[in-house]
């Protein structure tokens, strides 16, 4: 029910509004790639057309020549006409962090000074390149390419029905066999809703990093250089605002994550139970945007770096989080001078009043890929 409520919400969001998702949604460094991006294709790089941008992101930009040259290999294959391919590789630089290509054809043909056809014909020549749903115009049309790859006759039809806006809900009703509605249900959501990049072009830098000095807890933010050779841009504007909106509802998360888990922050091995609800409620957001504010992101601690996502645990039937208890596991495995049995592991958490059963400390460690076959086989790849 939630879920079809959102995605009627969605449906029904403001190009602005959906942008500001898109933005909150990024890991910093996708944000440092974005403002990258807008630089690098916006007035030639230069401003007021006299200064050239000194764009100072080394590691971003051979991040993303990196990505484009797969690309571009790819396109000069195609055969097509010279002129279409030059577009394709110009059309390049205006794909999101993400893969997508929401740029819409009229704003870049007039970006382009080209006619809409051609920027059609080559967008179309970028689609057909890997990953599967790269320029994509949104996750609808991504799901789409993915689903006319897997060759499914219904799920295209259903995929292409998405894409033109009908709602999930009345696509599903409309399939009668209930064995055919439930496959396609299954099947959709498995579909990406972007590419899937190359693990390569994925760099993780922390949202904070968090330090305990002197019996005091100091934040200390990754921030954008706001440099006003690029902030006064048209293209750079809804990207700012955007951005102060994802800094401050990402801020307000922390504050209640923090406060809920200070003891992990003080260097103590202690998670105290939390849900997304709970931080809604406190931050007056809607969970699925806390949900969309923490995935991906991390905050470097006085006990490594974290997932934002991690800070948010369930609880066991002793309230330790189970979290915590992978956490432990890890630990005693580590420690351990002969390898351990799950009953012996068990019985080790019981003398520390962690009350867990065997079976739950098989599936934790096999989470950890820290079962017995695990060792073995680093050991014969070592």
């Amino acid at each position: 029910m939630e879920q079809r409520q959102e995605q009627t919400q969605r449906m029904t969001l403001s190009t602005s509004q959906l942008f500001q998702l898109t933005i909150l949604e990024e890991s910093f460094a996708e944000l440092e790639e974005h403002v990258y991006r807008i630089i690098r294709r916006t007035s030639a790089y230069r401003n007021n057309l006299s200064k050239t941008i000194d764009v100072d992101f080394g590691r971003v930009a051979d991040r993303v020549a990196s990505f484009e040259a797969t690309l571009l290999q790819q396109i000069r294959l195609e055969s097509v006409r010279q002129e279409i391919g030059y577009m394709a590789e110009q059309l390049m630089t205006y794909l999101d962090t993400d893969g997508l290509l929401r740029t819409t054809d009229a704003q870049l043909a007039t970006l382009l000074e080209v006619d809409v056809s051609l920027v059609k014909q080559a967008r179309h020549v970028l689609q057909r390149c890997e990953p599967t749903g790269i320029a994509a115009r949104s996750a609808h049309e991504c799901r789409l390419l993915h689903a006319l790859e897997l060759d499914d006759a219904l799920l295209i039809d259903v995929a292409t029905d998405l894409n033109e806006g009908i709602a999930v809900k009345q696509v599903l009703q409309d399939i009668d066999d209930a064995t055919d509605r439930i496959r396609i249900k299954a099947a959709l959501d498995r579909l990406p809703k972007a590419p899937v990049l190359p693990e390569t072009t994925v760099l993780t830098i922390p949202e904070a990093d968090i330090e305990f000095r002197d019996g005091e807890l100091t934040i200390n933010w990754s921030d954008l250089e706001i440099d006003r050779s690029w902030a006064d841009l048209e293209e750079a504007r809804p990207f700012l605002s955007a951005y102060e909106r994802r800094r401050t509802t990402l801020r307000a998360i922390l504050d209640v994550i923090i406060e809920r888990q200070v003891n992990w922050f003080k260097g103590k091995l202690e998670l105290a139970p939390l849900t997304k609800k709970e931080v809604a409620e406190v931050t007056g957001h809607h969970p699925s945007t806390v949900g969309r504010a923490i995935a991906n992101k991390t905050v470097k601690t006085i006990q490594g770096t974290m997932l934002l996502e991690d800070f948010f645990v369930s609880r066991t039937t002793t309230g330790t989080s189970s979290f915590l208890v992978k956490v432990r596991i890890a630990q005693l495995l580590e420690a351990a001078p002969v390898p351990m049995s799950d009953q012996q592991l068990t019985d080790r958490l019981a003398a520390e009043e962690i009350t867990v059963a065997r079976r739950t400390v098989a599936k934790y460690r096999a989470a950890l890929g820290l079962t017995q076959a695990d060792f073995e086989r680093r050991e014969a790849n070592s």
